[in-house]
């Protein structure tokens, strides 16, 4: 194998292994079914009687395995045509499982069912995990679906790497992963630094 290829299946494996720590510790599927979630709303503030705007919201959930997943908002505003719906401004996520170190998540706007915690993410999306970070346009968590995608202008980068792609998906129950690019013509870029 020529160096170029060995360096972008490390770069792979390492985007790999972040969303499969992620996903591992939280969605498996045997403990989902073990799964006993605490929903936890935080009183939050409303800013007028007559609309359905939240200011302060923040969403807790925590299974059997101890693992947890945060979502706070500076403003929410529940969808009038389903409740369980909340659309959220100015977000931060957190994702924490025994053993590993904490995940968050910012973003400008998310999408937020609370009923079953698909959450997804859009505009200016930072993804922090120790020393990876990773930015795109939109990052859907689709618990219902056991999957979880991220896509447009995706840019990873760790202390040595930076990879550009326009989507990854990863399949939660199965853990296979795909990335790629929307022009079937054009290829991942990876750009190794010293």
């Amino acid at each position: 194998m020529d160096k170029k290829t060995v360096v972008q299946l490390f770069l792979f494996s390492v985007v790999i292994v972040i969303f499969l720590i992620i996903f591992f510790k939280y969605f498996d599927q045997e403990k989902s079914s073990k799964k006993t979630d605490i929903l936890e709303k935080k009183t939050p503030k409303i800013l007028d009687e007559k609309s359905n705007i939240i200011k302060g919201i923040e969403y807790f959930s925590k299974d059997d395995a101890g693992s947890i997943y945060s979502i706070k908002a500076e403003t929410g505003k529940i969808n009038e045509d389903n409740p369980d719906i909340i659309f959220l401004t100015n977000v931060k996520a957190k994702i924490s499982t025994l053993g590993t170190e904490d995940i968050f998540i910012q973003s400008d706007f998310a999408k937020y069912n609370s009923k079953n915690y698909d959450t997804n993410f859009y505009e200016n999306i930072k993804v922090d995990y120790v020393e990876h970070q990773i930015d795109c346009r939109y990052l859907d968590l689709l618990f219902n679906n056991n999957q979880a995608i991220l896509y447009e202008d995706i840019i990873y980068k760790n202390l040595e790497t930076v990879l550009l792609a326009d989507r990854l998906e990863i399949d939660l129950i199965t853990k296979n992963s795909k990335i790629s690019m929307k022009d079937k013509k054009e290829k991942i870029k990876i750009v190794y630094m010293k």
